[in-house]
C-alpha cells in the first residue's frame, strides 16, 4: 500500500513540475486594430486581440525547435455588427500550421449611412434581402493548413528574406435565424445560405530592414457552398506594404483588386478585373 502511495505522489510530482515547466515558457500577447478601407465606400472594423502562446511538439531541429500552440481570441465592432472568434493553431514544424476556431456574431442598422449588418431573404440566393437586426446569430466555424517558409532562415542576410505562405480554409457559416436554402447576409458580405465554403490565400512578400519592412502581393479566393451548389472562384489581389512606425506600432496598407461584386439582391456575382479599394490598418501590439 505504501509503495503504491509512493508511486502516485512521484507521477503527481512530475506532472506538477512538468506543469510550472511548460508555464513558465508560455508566454502572452495582445493587439488591437483599426481597419478603415476606402473604395466605393467608407467601411471601418475595430479589433482586439489576445493570444497564449505554449511551447508543444518541440525538438532539437531546427524544423522544430520552436514548435507551440496558439489559443487566439478576438473581439471585434464595426458600425454595423459586432462578432466574438476564438482559434487554436498548432505548428508541429516550422513550415507547417494547423488551425481550428469559429466565431460568433450579430448585427444591426447604421442608419446615417443606411447600412444594415444583418439581412434576410425569404428564398435563396437572388431574392430580395430586407434588415433583420438582431434577429439571430451569425455562426462560423473553420479549419484550416498553412505551409510557410522564409529564405532569411537559409541565407544569414538581413535583405535576403522572402515570405511565402500559402493557407487553405475550409469552413461552414451560417444564420440562425435563416432556414436551408434561404439566403441571408452579415455585415455586408454577399448573400450566402447556410453551408460548406472555401477559402485560399497566398503571399509572397520581401522583408527589409528598413522602416517599410515588407512590399508583398497577396491572393485570397473564395468558393461559397461548396457542397451543395458551388459557386463560382472569386478572387481579391492586393499590393501590400507594411510600416513599422515604432516596435509595437504598424501601418499596413493594401491596394487591392477583385473579380466579382454584389447585384441589387446582394448576390456575389463575377466581373471583369477591377480595382476594389485602398484599405489601411493600422496595428498596437503589446
Amino acid at each position: 500500500m505504501k509503495r503504491s502511495k509512493t508511486k502516485k505522489l512521484l507521477a503527481l510530482l512530475v506532472i506538477l513540475l512538468l506543469a510550472v515547466g511548460l508555464f513558465a515558457q508560455t508566454t502572452t500577447s495582445g493587439n488591437v486594430k483599426l481597419t478603415a478601407a476606402f473604395g466605393t465606400g467608407i467601411e471601418a472594423k475595430l479589433e482586439a486581440g489576445y493570444q497564449v502562446k505554449i511551447p508543444m511538439l518541440v525538438g532539437d531541429g531546427p524544423l522544430t525547435s520552436g514548435n507551440n500552440l496558439k489559443l487566439k481570441a478576438l473581439l471585434g465592432a464595426s458600425p454595423i455588427a459586432g462578432t466574438f472568434a476564438i482559434d487554436a493553431v498548432l505548428t508541429p514544424l516550422a513550415v507547417l500550421e494547423i488551425s481550428l476556431g469559429g466565431g460568433i456574431g450579430t448585427g444591426w442598422e447604421f442608419d446615417l449611412m443606411e447600412l444594415q449588418g444583418l439581412k434576410l431573404g425569404s428564398g435563396p440566393v437572388g431574392t430580395p434581402l430586407s434588415s433583420d437586426s438582431f434577429g439571430g446569430t451569425y455562426y462560423v466555424g473553420r479549419a484550416g493548413a498553412a505551409f510557410q517558409f522564409d529564405t532569411g532562415v537559409i541565407f544569414k542576410s538581413d535583405w535576403m528574406s522572402v515570405v511565402m505562405r500559402t493557407y487553405h480554409e475550409l469552413n461552414f457559416k451560417g444564420y440562425s435565424h435563416a432556414d436551408a436554402d434561404i439566403a441571408w447576409e452579415y455585415e455586408n458580405g454577399g448573400a450566402m445560405v447556410n453551408g460548406f465554403n472555401y477559402k485560399g490565400e497566398y503571399i509572397l512578400g520581401y522583408q527589409m530592414p528598413l522602416m517599410v519592412n515588407l512590399v508583398g502581393v497577396q491572393l485570397e479566393t473564395f468558393l461559397y457552398d461548396v457542397v451543395d451548389d458551388r459557386s463560382a472562384l472569386f478572387a481579391d489581389a492586393s499590393i501590400l506594404a507594411n510600416t513599422q512606425i515604432t516596435e509595437q506600432l504598424s501601418v499596413l496598407t493594401a491596394v487591392q483588386f477583385t473579380n466579382y461584386e454584389k447585384d441589387t439582391n446582394r448576390k456575389i456575382v463575377t466581373k471583369d478585373p477591377s480595382f476594389k479599394r485602398v484599405a489601411v490598418m493600422v496595428n498596437y501590439a503589446f
